[in-house]
């Protein structure tokens, strides 16, 4: 079935953000003399903010509730992807190849509003994408399929015309429930899990195979 869209998703896919991510924890936990391991972060890797902070309330035995502690995350995170957002090798080659064929362009991320704009803006890529879906339009966070089905329902695409590119198995799951073809990005961050799942594997932007939006 040929495919229509390709969605991507944000962190660990368009740019490596994922250590930024825990620098931001990290910044807000600074405060209680206290800091996240690169261990845990690997196991919220991918996840909500809500399922975040969730886990590391409970994992270090912080007072309060989500709520509390969100607050400052948000502006910790902001600043942090402002300053500091890279490009994945081989993102602006693959996003004007995929133009070049025709085909919609859309963004499904577990990350809020805010830092998604964030992170397009310093990449200079906001206008690329036609579609974006974001942690606050949806109800259910990924491995849920709702980002991917909001993004694919936006550009007006059957999902199972719709090519998705995801680093990490909770996203992997996302994509498969709902029911599109899952290219596994692997990178540093994401080293060593299990996206089996994926129905490719590549290791950089550059490797991706345009045959595979044909079938």
């Amino acid at each position: 079935m040929t495919k229509q869209a390709v969605i991507f998703d944000m962190d660990g896919v368009i740019t490596d953000s994922e250590p930024l991510y825990n620098e931001a924890v990290n910044v807000v936990l600074a405060k209680e003399g206290l800091t996240l391991s690169d261990e845990d972060h690997r196991a919220i890797m991918g996840s909500s903010i809500r399922f975040t902070w969730r886990y590391v309330i409970d994992r270090l035995g912080l007072d309060g509730d989500v709520e509390d502690w969100t607050p400052a995350y948000d502006v910790a995170v902001a600043e942090v992807l402002s300053a500091n957002a890279v490009p994945a090798d081989g993102l602006y080659g693959l996003l004007a190849g995929i133009k070049e064929r025709g085909l919609r362009i859309g963004l499904a991320t577990s990350s809020r509003t805010n830092w998604t704009e964030a992170i397009l803006k310093r990449l200079e890529v906001t206008d690329l994408f036609e579609a974006i879906a974001t942690t606050d339009m949806v109800e259910a966070a990924k491995p849920a399929p709702d980002l991917y089905l909001l993004a694919a329902g936006k550009l007006g695409v059957d999902p199972e015309r719709c090519l998705a590119l995801e680093d990490t198995p909770r996203g992997i799951a996302s994509a498969k429930a709902a029911g599109m073809t899952a290219v596994a990005v692997r990178t540093e961050s994401t080293a060593g899990m299990d996206i089996s799942a994926a129905d490719y594997a590549i290791d950089r932007l550059t490797d991706f195979d345009f045959a595979w939006l044909a079938g």
